[in-house]
């Protein structure tokens, strides 16, 4: 079973369906948050533009000879999408971050450190994936990784993209804008375990340690998006987090977008972000309080805490629309 975007990524592959759904992402963030215009160039030339990718493995993706450096990214992808949205943002100031599930993650924290240095007032983060190219999906079926009768601790291929702005409390006030989220903490670490490696030991003692970080209430009582995806070595990493915390984190609500959307890589740590803003905004989260939680196959986990936006004392922290 697959979870594609109908009509929107059929006949498109690699760069030019990551063009379709990013640039879509875009604009329904301009829509939904009320945005600028794409030429008010006095908005967005102040604005860093973070693009999320896949790692780029030419395993993964046969078109790419050789493993290839962030210029590529840069330069063939950005600077097309800046094109075809009409952003007046400098190439100068674009990041690339091809790190798969933790990518969001990765990109906000240097956007935090960007904003809090005064090098900018906003960053805007757009993410995208696919698990329905052919040339994926040959790739994850000889990994022994899709779900299907033999397999029924695989995963279910999804693709989606987002687009985040991630903007300096002083600046959304100065332009009366919407919050939909403050983003209070992020915390990346690194297992030294890839999924591929023989000698792999995804015991779950450093991810323990991240969403421990980003709790310091405890026991956590909010919602946790998970990246799960029905693989097995996620849920064991993730078991054995929860068992090292115990009451610390046994009273939240987990998560598991991947159950409607299937996995959607690199996408899937701004999927969970949406997910918990939505849930604030709509009045269904569980608390004031939300943590994503990201694993990547390279060993890298990571954690993002989000608040209410009418979380006491919160002007002090980062705002997310």
């Amino acid at each position: 079973m697959g979870h594609p975007v109908r009509g929107v990524t059929e006949g498109f592959l690699f760069l030019g369906l990551w063009m379709r759904m990013a640039e879509r992402a875009i604009r329904d963030l301009l829509t939904y948050g009320q945005l600028p215009e794409p030429e008010q160039a006095g908005f967005w030339r102040t604005c860093e533009l973070m693009v999320v990718t896949p790692t780029l493995e030419p395993a993964r993706f046969p078109l790419l000879d050789e493993p290839v450096d962030s210029a590529f990214l840069k330069e063939d992808y950005a600077g097309t999408l800046l094109e075809l949205t009409g952003l007046s943002i400098p190439l100068e100031r674009v990041h690339s971050f091809p790190a798969g599930h933790v990518g969001v993650a990765t990109a906000l924290e240097q956007a935090a450190r960007i904003i809090e240095g005064d090098r900018a007032e906003r960053c805007l983060i757009v993410a995208v994936d696919s698990y329905l190219e052919p040339d994926t999906l040959d790739w994850l079926a000889s990994r022994h990784r899709l779900k299907h009768g033999g397999n029924p601790v695989g995963l279910m291929p999804g693709e989606a993209g987002i687009a985040l702005l991630l903007e300096a409390p002083r600046a959304v006030e100065a332009r009366r804008g919407h919050v939909d989220a403050w983003v209070q903490g992020i915390a990346l670490a690194d297992t030294g375990s890839p999924r591929d490696a023989r000698s792999a030991r995804r015991d779950g003692i450093v991810l323990a340690d991240t969403l421990a970080s980003m709790s310091p209430t405890s026991p956590f009582r909010g919602d946790v998006v998970a990246d799960l995806n029905g693989e097995e070595w996620r849920a064991r990493e993730l078991g054995g987090a929860l068992a090292r915390l115990g009451p610390g984190l046994s009273d939240a609500r987990l998560i598991l977008p991947a159950t409607s959307l299937g996995d959607v890589g690199a996408a899937s740590g701004g999927v969970g972000v949406c997910l918990a803003a939505r849930a604030f905004a709509r009045g269904y989260a569980r608390t004031n309080e939300s943590i994503v939680m990201s694993l990547a196959e390279t060993g890298r986990v990571a954690a993002i805490r989000l608040g209410h936006p009418d979380t006491p004392g919160a002007a002090r922290q980062r705002t997310l629309g």
